[in-house]
C-alpha cells in the first residue's frame, strides 16, 4: 500500500506543472512580472481625490484628507494610509489589496 501511495504521488508530481515551467504565478517565462502600468491598485501617493473615492469606505473628505496628509509626509509604506483621521484598521483592511505606494 505504502509503494502504491509513493508511486501515484510521483506520477502526480510529474503532471503538476510542465517540463521548464517557472514557479511563482508570473505567467510565462519569457514574460517577467507585471509592469508598474498594468497594476490596477490605487497608488495613494499621487492619485486625485476622484480616484480615492473609489475605494471602499472612502469618501470626498476621506480622500481630501488622505491628500493632505500626504502633502505633510508621503506614505512610505501602505498601513501608513492609518496617519489619516478617520482611517482606522477596520479601512485598512478593507482597501489594503487595492492600495499601492511607490
Amino acid at each position: 500500500m505504502k509503494r502504491l501511495f509513493v508511486v501515484l504521488f510521483a506520477v502526480s508530481a510529474l503532471h503538476a506543472a510542465p517540463a521548464g515551467a517557472v514557479d511563482g504565478g508570473v505567467g510565462p517565462p519569457d514574460q517577467g512580472p507585471p509592469s508598474v502600468e498594468q497594476d490596477p491598485r490605487i497608488n495613494i501617493n499621487e492619485a486625485p481625490p476622484e480616484e480615492l473615492v473609489k475605494l471602499p469606505g472612502i469618501g470626498p473628505t476621506r480622500a481630501e484628507a488622505i491628500v493632505a496628509e500626504r502633502k505633510k509626509r508621503r506614505f512610505r509604506r501602505i498601513e501608513d494610509i492609518i496617519r489619516v483621521p478617520g482611517i482606522g484598521r477596520k479601512t485598512f483592511g478593507r482597501i489594503r489589496h487595492l492600495i499601492r505606494v511607490r
